[in-house]
């Protein structure tokens, strides 16, 4: 799939059927495990030196890079944090050997950034707490072809009423019955999804979506916001509703133009019964943002899958 680390198999020499197959322990650390469906092998990837290192402590490393810390500074807030004190050479050789799949690395080493200044964060008290947060130096660069999205955002932190998230029924609730077609996507979602998921302790306090969200904002280079708060009059919808519908949209890409939104799913054996919530969240943005709907497409994912839900 697009972005894996995925490595040749050393009977056949291709990689076109070698599958992530797990890590194991070895006296230098944990290494990637790989399987040939076609040999029906397992080996290792020994050939790197950079990767006997938990991969946990790999991806803490290139996350601090990303956040806007020099290298030196993300070394030691490992070495803080996990013990490691990895090389400089080999933090580098790290983040090259990720840029595909970690995109924002490419993205980063061209500006000079602000550590603290770089994501803005609102805890949004809907019910429940929402972490709505978005990426300021990304949705500056996609703002300049896209720029109706940064006008929503800011409007969103201005002026949103947050009544309407308290009384009024859920995206998720309801059903629509719109009829669409369920495509697979071949891309680098699920094993970002995977690395998220496994970057952090198991005791975090943070959800899998927060992982998730937090893992997207901050090491890939299109996605912009999480959990954006969105919405639909009643007279904006056929919809038989008293209240605004409204909703919050796990994640927002920008790529070419084009709005993906993208909602975590940790069960997608049945997609299409998501049908309706994300065709719901397309309106709802397309309305408050006035975006063309066919610039604004709408995908489901997990550490397995990655669907792209396309209306008939």
């Amino acid at each position: 799939m697009k972005g894996m680390l995925i490595m040749k198999c050393p009977n056949c020499h291709t990689e076109k059927n070698v599958i992530g197959y797990g890590q194991r322990q070895t006296r230098k650390g944990i290494v990637r495990r790989y399987h040939c469906k076609r040999c029906r092998i397992t080996f290792s990837d020994s050939t790197s030196p950079h990767t006997q290192y938990p991969e946990n402590v790999i991806l803490h490393t290139i996350e601090q890079y990303n956040r806007g810390y020099p290298v030196t500074v993300a070394r030691k807030m490992t070495g803080k944090k996990y013990q490691y004190s990895p090389p400089i050479s080999t933090i580098y050789a790290w983040i090259k050997r990720y840029e595909d799949i970690l995109t924002f690395t490419k993205l980063r080493r061209k500006y000079h950034l602000d550590p603290d200044q770089l994501i803005t964060v609102h805890k949004l008290d809907h019910g429940q707490i929402y972490p709505f947060k978005y990426h300021n130096l990304k949705l500056n660069i996609h703002s300049k072809g896209r720029p109706e999205l940064r006008r929503y955002i800011n409007w969103v932190e201005r002026s949103l009423d947050r009544s309407m998230f308290l009384k009024g029924p859920r995206a998720s609730s309801l059903r629509i019955d719109r009829e669409a077609v369920i495509k697979e996507v071949d891309s680098r979602l699920p094993e970002m999804t995977r690395m998220a998921l496994n970057s952090k302790p198991r005791n975090s306090r943070l959800s899998p979506h927060e992982m998730v969200e937090s893992f997207f904002l901050i090491n890939d280079s299109s996605t912009v916001t999480t959990e954006l708060p969105v919405f639909l009059y009643p007279r904006e919808t056929d919809l038989k509703i008293e209240d605004a519908l409204s909703g919050h949209i796990d994640l927002i890409q920008v790529r070419y133009g084009t709005l993906h939104i993208l909602d975590y799913k940790p069960d997608l054996n049945q997609p299409k019964k998501y049908i309706d919530q994300l065709t719901l969240y397309r309106d709802a943005l397309q309305k408050r943002t006035s975006i063309p709907k066919e610039k604004i497409k709408i995908e489901i994912f997990n550490q397995y899958s990655h669907y792209e839900i396309i209306q008939k």
